[in-house]
């Protein structure tokens, strides 16, 4: 979008100066028709042309032009590895596979003519996180219910307009686990999954998106710690941080103490650090006693033996492996609900080069983008 002139000012001003459209033309050696576009906004003057009618009609820069409109940049989260550095290049090309999806956006199917439901002013504060999670749970039907599943988290991004793309990125190699592009133009959330990671940690990442597509305009360290205590009051609240310190007050030993939040990590299939962090969070709020589980590096080990005991989400999900292309995009609608092949298929019909947009925004390779594009035109 370009600037174009400020019609009623220079309409006014040439009122003022008692001059037309035509004498106008005639005063600065252009057509009629230049003038005419000009006023449309079908064209823009050049520098020198736009100089000389400021002087003419005695209008500042601010008065003669209207500016266009910033484009909206793709807002962009990570959620990435322990110890990985977010660099430009990452954010770059995160904001460049927004700009890619942005061609996705008319394919999807059942868009709403309403804008999803977002947080007005997120804050990371113990009380508004534990008031957000806790009215996001009452929405969600899940009162009464002590555990949440992953089919609970997956219903609640469909209902913010949130597409999940589920990757196979590999455990060592990626820089992210997940990845969250909101679109402001079309108020869309992509929020791409590692399937190659552990149940444990999958859980939360699917919670901490989760918080980025209720506040996606909240970005940088500000977003990402909101994300987190969100996802960690949304998985385990305050009152199961109540419930599991009165446990632990009775346990004598720190061996027990850690084996009992070990036990109901594995109930809930969340990692037992977002348990600690839970009560931590809790006892600070409330004034209380900081429960003694030990070091944290003696605890961090407990932890990473606990996340090797799960299987990978791929694991569970597909009956071998590598996946056939076939199995991958019937995953994707079965167990994620997720309409992004079911875009890409309808955008395919209509643009050429398929593999290679596939490509490009699973970041996979040519041959497996071929086989891709092909069931997808089968």
């Amino acid at each position: 979008m370009q600037n174009t002139l400020n019609r009623p000012a220079l309409e006014d001003a040439l009122i003022k100066a008692g001059l037309n459209q035509a004498r106008l033309a005639e005063k600065l050696k252009v057509s009629r028709e230049a003038v005419s576009k000009w006023l449309s906004g079908d064209s823009f003057p050049k520098p020198d042309k736009l100089l000389r009618i400021g002087l003419l009609l005695r209008l500042d820069f601010n008065s003669l032009v209207v500016k266009a409109a910033p484009k909206a940049v793709p807002v962009v989260c990570f959620r990435k590895k322990t110890n990985r550095k977010t660099t430009d290049e990452h954010l770059e090309k995160a904001r460049e596979t927004g700009e890619l999806l942005k061609r996705l956006v008319p394919y999807l199917p059942n868009q709403e003519l309403t804008r999803p439901p977002t947080l007005k002013d997120p804050s990371e504060a113990y009380e508004y996180v534990q008031t957000v999670a806790k009215q996001l749970r009452q929405d969600m039907k899940l009162e009464g219910k002590e555990i949440i599943d992953f089919t609970d988290l997956i219903d609640k991004f469909n209902q913010l307009h949130a597409v999940i793309i589920p990757v196979l990125w590999g455990e060592p190699r990626h820089h992210g686990n997940a990845l969250s592009i909101h679109l402001p133009d079309s108020q869309t959330t992509w929020v791409f999954l590692n399937l190659d990671s552990s149940a444990v940690d999958f859980k939360f990442w699917m919670a901490h998106e989760l918080g980025h597509s209720l506040a996606p305009d909240l970005i940088g360290k500000p977003g990402e710690s909101f994300a987190d205590h969100f996802a960690q009051a949304l998985l385990f609240p305050e009152s199961q941080a109540s419930r599991i310190r009165d446990t632990l007050v009775g346990i004598q030993t720190l061996s027990g103490r850690i084996q009992s939040i070990l036990d109901e990590a594995n109930r809930h299939v969340i990692s037992p650090y977002t348990i600690r962090l839970a009560l931590e969070g809790y006892e600070k709020a409330r004034g209380l006693n900081k429960t003694d589980l030990g070091g944290l590096p003696k605890f961090m080990a407990a932890t990473t033996n606990f996340v090797k005991g799960y299987k990978t989400i791929a694991e569970g999900v597909f009956t071998s492996l590598p996946v056939e292309p076939k199995y991958y995009i019937a995953c994707t609608r079965s167990e994620f609900g997720s309409s992004f092949f079911e875009a890409l298929a309808e955008y395919g019909k209509s643009e050429s080069g398929l593999e290679h947009f596939i490509q490009r925004v699973l970041g996979v390779s040519l041959a497996d983008a071929k086989a891709l594009s092909g069931e997808l035109s089968a």
